[in-house]
This record gives C-alpha cells, structure tokens and sequence, in this order.
C-alpha cells in the first residue's frame, strides 16, 4: 500500500469523522422542532414505525398529538419561531391557529409518503416507548448517517474527476462538509437528506460511466437512484432531465457506432422511463399544483415576480443563495451580511477564474457533468419559484442536491484563479470554512436557541 494512498485514505477518514462529530453536535443543539417541517415529517415517520406501514390520513394519532403538543410548549416553539402559541395548549394540533406551520406541514394529511420516512421509522422502531424528544433525536441520527455516505460519495466522485489531484478533491470534500446550513438541515428530520444521497449516487455513476465505460451496476445506479431520489423528494427531479441529456451526450462521444443496437435500446429504455417518471409525477400533489400554476401562468403573463412579502425576483435569488450557507431554524436566524458579501465574493472569484484561458488541470468531460447537473436543478428552481410565487420557495436547502457539483465548481474555479498561490490559497479556504461554521454555531446558534 502506497504512502498516497494511506494519506488519501486518512484524510477521507478524518472528513468522515468530523462529519459524524458535527452533525451529532448539531442535531443535539438544535432545539427540537426547530427545523423546517420536521414536526409533519417525524409524525409521518413515526406513524409508520408505530403501524408497521404506509399509514393513511384516518391513522393520525390523539395521543401523539398530545404528547407533541406538549413538547412544543415545553421546547418554546412558537416563541422560537416569532409566532407565540396560545396561552392555553389545544387539544389537537389541528386547533393551533393557521399562521402556526405545525398545523400546515402535516404531510399525513395529504398522505404524501417519502422514502425517507421509511428509513427514519427504522431509527424510531427501537424507541417507541420512549420520550418523543428522544425518538426525534434517533430520526435526527438518521440524517447524520445519511450525511456521512454524502461526504464519502463526494470525495469519491471528486477524486474520480480529478485522480492526479487528490488534495484537489479533499479540498472540494471540505467544503460538502463545513457549510453550516448543509449540516443542520442534514442533522434534522426530513426528507431531503435520503434525496441529496440519491442525486449524488446518481452523478457518481454517471461519472463512474464516463470516464470507465458502461456497466450494469452504473446504470442500476443512474436509474434506481433516480426514481429513489424522487420518491424521496420533488426537488430532485431535475435528474430526469440531466439523465436523458448525459444519455446523448454518452452516445454522442461515439459517433462510429451511434447507432449500434444496444445504445438504441438505451435511448429508448430511456425515454420510456422519462415518460413513466413524468407520467407519475403530474398525477402526484405537487405535480397537479405545478400544472396548475403553469395554467395561471401561461393565461396571466407577467413581467415583473413578487412574492407575498413584495420580494421581487432577483432579490429572492440571493436570498435563496444566503440561505445555502446559513439561515437556520425555520428561516428565522441569518448571518452578518459581511458574511454573505465575504461568500458572495469567494463565488465572483470562482467565475473569474473559470474564465481564465489556461491548461485544464480538470477533465473538461467531469467540469461538463458538473455544470450541467448544477445549471438544470437551478432553472428548475428558479422555474419553480417563478410558478409558485411564495415565500416558502426562497430556500436554498432546496439546491443541496447539486452540493457537490457546487463544491466541484467553486473550489474549482477558485483553485484555477490561484494556481501559482495554491499553497496559501488551500490554508485560507479551509480557515474560511471553519471559521464561518464555528461563528455560526458559537456565535448565533448557541445564543439565540439558548439565551
């Protein structure tokens, strides 16, 4: 065994474990029922490790609603979320008052089932007979672990896409694991740690295929983690689209033999899944929203976006860009705005240096992969945005399942800028990294949750 490969090794490991050290410290920080609709989420998780199934909306339980109303009195919730609760704790929670988000993130009411609940009811099983903030905690512990398999899928990809350059890709790793917003919505429950995992399988492979060649398990993984990822969350269908776009350009890197017989069968197995994918999704909740919207959009065109709090357009991008690396609790807890502008500019660098003329020291077939993949789940956001015109969009957890392509582009573009500096430039970054998540711990989290 090389004297590389047992550096490389131990620096996996090292990210690795601080992915499980933070992420445990986060999910036990961070007051219970203080991220986004993790309340709606555990009691759909919990539903089914207390049945043993797919519960319906007629399953929902009294006693848990109790007991959760009364831990949310007992954990401050409405006063965390700048909505007090009423004086007097109501006996269901569909008593609360609407403009409270417990009573409006129910997904049970609209039986809307998430692969990830299944994986968290595994967590919950074993402790069904304790304290519900204790249940919370063993789901919490089930998107840390989901976190953990995101970082080790990063570095894999990362060191796939650059193997002449591994500190490259430690580098690239670093970020996927020191972006505060990123562990704290990784280290809560819901579904979107289960459908970040299955994009990233699903760009593995495809770089996996890329640079090594077809293979079943590659494609296994394109397809599976595809229609998991979707299961498990709306916000990873941009993966349709990306799939069916790298399939061409797959096929387009051969020309000779573009038309062989097994790469038709390819397209056209392909192509079917698309239209099965598509076809189930415009049946689904948010599809038939979405259809909707595009209905009222297409009839009353405008030119000018607002949201409900007059939040034009451009200005809920760069909210929705902040919200990437720090805004916690339900949206409620931001950052200095220096710290934006410091984040802002790392990202104006990485451009910069993406324009820059000079050697490739990335693969340029991995850059297009990346670029693609990040491009694609942004227009479908901002797509999105344009349709639903809320409030609630502006949220950049939504983006996380193109973090690593994120991560790939901005350390490489930034990386490309300082070439000659890489020495200094690898110390600064990662004392930027650490300092922010430290600050925003330290700094904000701990004062504002426990002041």
């Amino acid at each position: 065994m090389s004297t590389f490969f047992k550096r490389d090794r131990s620096w996996l490991l090292l990210l690795l474990g601080l992915t499980l050290v933070r992420g445990a410290i986060y999910a036990l920080v961070i007051p219970p029922w203080q991220a986004p609709d993790e309340p709606g989420h555990f009691e759909f998780a919990w539903l089914i490790a207390r049945l043993g199934r797919i519960p319906k909306k007629e399953d929902v339980s009294s006693a848990f609603e109790q007991e959760l109303l009364a831990s949310l009195y007992e954990w401050r919730y409405g006063d965390l979320i700048g909505r007090p609760l009423p004086e007097e704790m109501p006996f269901r929670l569909d008593d609360l008052p609407p403009q409270i988000f417990v009573r409006r993130g129910r997904t049970i009411r609209w039986e809307r089932f998430s692969l990830a609940y299944a994986w968290q009811a595994l967590f919950i099983l074993p402790f069904l007979h304790q304290d519900l903030t204790f249940q919370l905690f063993a789901a919490r512990f089930s998107s840390v672990l989901l976190n953990v398999g995101i970082v080790w899928l990063a570095w894999c990809t990362f060191q796939k896409l650059a193997p002449s350059r591994p500190s490259l890709g430690a580098l690239m790793t670093s970020l996927v694991v020191f972006v505060p917003q990123h562990t704290f919505t990784n280290s809560s429950v819901g579904e979107g740690p289960l459908a970040e995992w299955m994009a990233c399988l699903v760009l593995y492979s495809w770089v996996c295929l890329f640079h090594e060649g077809f293979g079943i398990w590659k494609a296994m993984g394109i397809v599976l983690g595809t229609l998991a990822g979707i299961w498990s969350k709306r916000t990873v269908l941009f993966l349709v689209p990306v799939d069916v776009g790298l399939a061409v350009w797959w096929l387009l890197r051969r020309p000779r033999r573009l038309w062989s017989g097994s790469r038709i069968l390819y397209l056209c197995a392909g192509l079917v899944l698309l239209g099965l994918v598509l076809w189930g999704w415009s049946r689904s909740f948010l599809g038939v929203l979405t259809l909707r919207s595009l209905d009222r959009f297409l009839a009353f065109p405008e030119l000018v976006w607002v949201d409900e709090r007059g939040i034009p357009f451009g200005r809920a991008l760069l909210l929705t860009y902040d919200s990437f690396w720090a805004n916690f609790g339900w949206m409620v807890l931001t950052v200095s705005e220096r710290w934006y502008g410091a984040v802002m500019a790392l990202s104006l660098l990485s451009l910069v240096g993406w324009g820059m003329r000079q050697k490739a020291r990335v693969p340029l077939v991995g850059v297009g992969i990346m670029a693609t993949s990040l491009l694609t789940a942004t227009l479908f956001f901002a797509v999105g945005g344009l349709l639903l015109k809320s409030f609630y969009w502006i949220q950049g957890r939504y983006l996380f399942p193109v973090i690593v392509p994120y991560a790939f582009l901005l350390v490489g573009g930034l990386e490309r800028l300082f070439t000659r500096r890489y020495g200094h430039f690898v110390i600064l970054f990662l004392l930027f990294l650490v300092s922010f998540d430290t600050l925003c711990l330290a700094g904000y989290i701990l004062p504002y949750f426990y002041s």
